[in-house]
């Protein structure tokens, strides 16, 4: 059967949280348009994210889906556009949200709003809020 799927058609292999806020660290010191990819990376660990979502990159993107991750493809996935990408410049946000069933969402902010709006994606497709050790 097909489907209208935008949805991931590769194999997911996640990269760990840390390793991919390193390297958003790494292209926001060169590129300051980079930070908020950085700062969400560093909001996926400081609100226990990492062990309830899975990120890679894509080039540039932030590629990330709910644990546990699926064996086979399609997977549904949020996907944080880089500056990079074409889809947004500097000082915006593109998120979009890729389903298995072709019913895909996404959104433009400006940078400022990445954090929120990455957590809003979270919460509204997968699920899972931000959490807070105390």
């Amino acid at each position: 059967m097909w489907m209208n799927s935008r949805a991931w058609p590769y194999r997911f292999d996640e990269v760990p949280w840390a390793e991919i806020a390193g390297w958003f660290h790494e292209m926001a010191a060169k590129h300051p348009e980079f930070r908020p990819m950085a700062d969400i990376a560093d909001s996926v660990l400081a609100c226990e994210g990492e062990q309830r979502l899975a990120g890679l990159t894509s080039m540039h993107d932030l590629v990330v889906t709910a644990r546990p991750v699926p064996e086979h493809p399609p997977v549904e996935v949020v996907i944080v556009r880089s500056p990079s990408s074409g889809y947004v410049g500097a000082g915006g946000v593109f998120i979009e949200h890729r389903s298995v069933t072709g019913h895909d969402d996404r959104i433009f902010r400006t940078a400022d709003e990445a954090v929120p709006l990455f957590w809003r994606f979270m919460i509204e497709k997968f699920g899972v809020a931000p959490h807070r050790p105390e």
